[in-house]
């Protein structure tokens, strides 16, 4: 170039508006400086150093960088790799110089409008479906779903069949956004939401959706009555299954969703069309349009062949209807410019788990309890392996409108319902003194108002992925230190109000249940260690000491104090019950409120990691798991790091290193064939504790699977099976995520 852009830019005066706040203009001399070291020289010559340079880097050792103060491994790593198509723009942009827009090809007749063949809109659709799950997954709606030009004008589009499901597409699109949106629980690796400003028919409402692919259903019915050709009715079903398909999806989506469109409504406006959750009746309806919308997603796949299929080398998820670069510069210069569009199969696969899930996930409304609530997230994630959608719809059908609980109660008022049903305070209840004190209401209530948060957060973690729990769980816990101070006050300061002529007492009742929802807190941040394999093996003994000596048993034992407590009260409240007290007492059935399931699994799952805890002391005894280099470890920096959440808790309070010290010492001291005969006595234990409990869920199954398998291999490894070997063992998650089948090899 023979201008130089910085002299123009110099020399350029401020403007009449920007007189009062331009810098002073540089004198002449200044430019002339500056000008003359960036204006190229007339005899410059270009030398090529691509040999120096390669020859220059033969002499850097592997893993060796050049730094130089003006370019660090920050702007290394920021740098764009030239030539690189997943990196370099100019570089993807090579394949098509001008990308395909939906007026282009039209005018080159490569997008047809009209006169579609049955295989080239089956063909069109299941290319939409496949884009749809990849942007479900994580990549972003340009390079995607927007890479579909039916999508971008879809009004102009005379064929029904195809632009009633454009139009019902961009549908679906909105409302699984807002799902996402609304519920929260995504990060940025999750989901990108972005629509890039693209209308998505927003002056279309969901139920003229639903009723263009109705009349597209009937069109197509229709024709394929009239076809003779076997083949042609062959496809004309096919199209017709994917379009009810649409039918029914939108349809459920559209019954979930809390707020409706309204017929006023623009883009990224809603109005309320009602304020609690769906009734039962249309709860029934949507989970019908559900099933149904699942058998056709199988008979789907099994006519994916009969579609026009991508074009071997390209790009393009179809070949009529898609350019991939369309949406090219409205993308970052840095943003990951490769996106590999999902397999037809296993998008249509994808989607018949996603409608299972949000079938499992819609019974979250017979939850009417924090508690029950909250087990069923965690179940379901167990059960599962949910996408956003899954575990955003759950979310959103229980807190559809801010803090409010199925949009009519506050989530305050359920708050008080679970410590109610968990441990029943005696301010709680009517027929106690302090339910109807001012003093104690306005003390109960301040504390639920102040700490509604750290529910909330504890509710909506449960929707997020499992990496993303265990990180938000680890906060969570850093909070719960001042949840339970201000629990510890309300006992007290009720306590303080309770008359002395009352027999029931107010201590511990509102600690007990924070104590509980603490404890489990912290169970589930070190079993999701293991679950996302996070420690190594030689860290595994401390993982199962903390859960055995400490986090299982002081469940069990919160659990039974809330039970005794409830019995206490029932007792005293029975006017039946005292006159009768000089007699001898007889046992009382009475339905218990806490479950004794949950006491009985808890129970089961101490004596479980006990197990662990001796098995894992026999191997070390006899060294048979690798312990890393000692001027390369600190095994007390390493415990203090996987229990730093814990810190700050001062109930229970944070077991020191010395004590798993002086444990492990205490341990090591035994025979490993006493270690190995301990070890199996806990795993046979919990197996009981597991089988005496009728109708046991799949869970309860696979545990019941894992101890059987470690006992047996205890008692050998007791009875000196493969004693001559110093192999590690091997720990085996297949059967159950956070307890393995422990395996020996001779």
């Amino acid at each position: 170039m023979n201008e130089n852009p910085v002299q123009e830019v110099l020399f350029e005066g401020p403007s009449k508006d920007e007189e009062e706040i331009a810098p002073p203009v540089p004198s002449k001399a200044d430019v002339g400086k500056v000008t003359e070291k960036l204006a190229p020289h007339d005899d410059a010559q270009f030398v090529d150093i691509t040999k120096d340079f390669f020859d220059c880097v033969k002499e850097l050792k592997l893993g060796e960088l050049v730094h130089d103060s003006m370019f660090g491994l920050l702007e290394a790593m920021s740098a764009i790799e030239m030539m690189d198509p997943k990196m370099d723009a100019g570089m993807s942009c090579n394949r098509e110089a001008t990308p395909l827009t939906f007026d282009t090809a039209v005018e080159t007749g490569q997008l047809k409008l009209n006169n579609l063949l049955p295989r080239e809109s089956i063909g069109i659709i299941d290319a939409v479906y496949s884009c749809t799950i990849s942007w479900l997954e994580g990549h972003s709606m340009a390079q995607t779903v927007l890479t579909c030009l039916y999508l971008h004008k879809p009004h102009q589009i005379e064929c029904k069949t195809i632009k009633s499901f454009s139009i019902a597409i961009q549908k679906i699109i909105n409302l699984i956004r807002n799902f996402a949106v609304r519920a929260n629980v995504y990060e940025e690796e999750d989901f990108q939401h972005s629509s890039f400003d693209y209308n998505l028919s927003a002056e279309v409402t969901e139920t003229k959706a639903i009723n263009m692919l109705k009349a597209a259903e009937e069109e197509l019915i229709k024709k394929a009555k009239d076809s003779e050709d076997e083949r042609e009715k062959e496809e004309l079903q096919a199209l017709l299954a994917r379009v009810r398909f649409t039918r029914l999806f939108l349809f459920s989506l559209v019954g979930l969703y809390p707020l409706k469109q309204g017929t006023t409504w623009q883009h990224g406006q809603e109005v309320a069309a009602q304020s609690t959750v769906s009734l039962k009746t249309e709860m029934i309806d949507i989970v019908k349009a559900l099933n149904g919308a699942l058998e056709l997603a199988q008979a789907i796949e099994k006519s994916i062949e009969l579609g026009t299929q991508p074009e071997e080398g390209s790009d393009a998820p179809n070949p009529m209807g898609f350019s991939m670069m369309v949406n090219q510069r409205l993308l970052p210069p840095t943003f990951p410019r490769s996106t590999k569009i999902k397999d037809r199969h296993l998008s249509i696969q994808y989607l018949a788990d996603l409608i299972q899930r949000i079938k499992h996930g819609c019974k979250i409304i017979n939850c009417t309890s924090y508690h029950a609530a909250l087990n069923f997230l965690m179940d379901f994630n167990k059960k599962f392996t949910p996408c956003l959608l899954s575990r955003s719809i759950p979310q959103t059908l229980y807190l559809p409108a801010g803090r409010m609980v199925f949009g009519v109660k506050p989530l305050t008022e359920v708050l008080k319902e679970s410590v109610k049903a968990f441990i029943a305070p005696p301010a709680l209840r009517p027929d106690n003194p302090l339910y109807n004190n001012p003093f104690a209401i306005n003390c109960i209530n301040s504390f639920f108002e102040y700490n509604e948060q750290s529910f909330y957060t504890l509710f909506a973690l449960c929707g997020y992925n499992q990496a993303r729990q265990r990180d938000s769980l680890g906060w969570i816990l850093l909070g719960f230190a001042d949840l339970q101070d201000g629990a510890e006050r309300v006992d007290v300061y009720l306590h303080s109000l309770t008359p002395r002529s009352e027999n029931s007492r107010h201590l511990a009742c509102f600690g007990t249940w924070v104590f509980y929802h603490c404890l489990r807190a912290m169970s589930l941040y070190l079993l999701a260690g293991l679950e996302l394999e996070l420690y190594s093996v030689h860290e595994y003994l401390y993982i199962f000491w903390y859960l055995y000596q400490y986090l299982f048993s002081w469940i069990v034992s919160a659990l039974t104090r809330a039970e005794t407590f409830l019995a206490e009260q029932e007792y005293s409240a029975d006017p039946k019950a005292l006159k009768a007290s000089q007699k001898k007492p007889k046992p009382k059935k009475r339905k218990a409120k806490t479950d004794v399931k949950e006491i009985l699994f808890n129970e089961a799952m101490e004596t479980l990691c006990g197990g662990y805890y001796k098995a894992l002391a026999g191997f070390i005894k006899e060294g048979r798991i690798p312990e890393p280099l000692p001027m390369f470890d600190n095994e007390q920096v390493r415990f203090e790091h996987r229990f730093a959440p814990f810190a700050n808790l001062t109930t229970p309070p944070p077991m020191p290193y010395s004590e798993f010290r002086q444990m492990k010492m205490i341990m090591l001291q035994s025979p490993a064939t006493e270690l190995y005969a301990a070890a199996a006595k806990h795993f046979h234990e919990a197996r009981t504790l597991l089988e005496t409990f009728p109708n046991p869920d799949e869970e309860w199954h696979d545990i019941v699977k894992v101890a059987k398998m470690n006992f047996v291999m205890m008692n050998l490894l007791a009875s000196g099976h493969s004693r001559q070997s110093k192999l590690p063992p091997e720990f085996d998650f297949s059967c159950h995520r956070y307890f393995p089948i422990i395996k020996q090899r001779k």
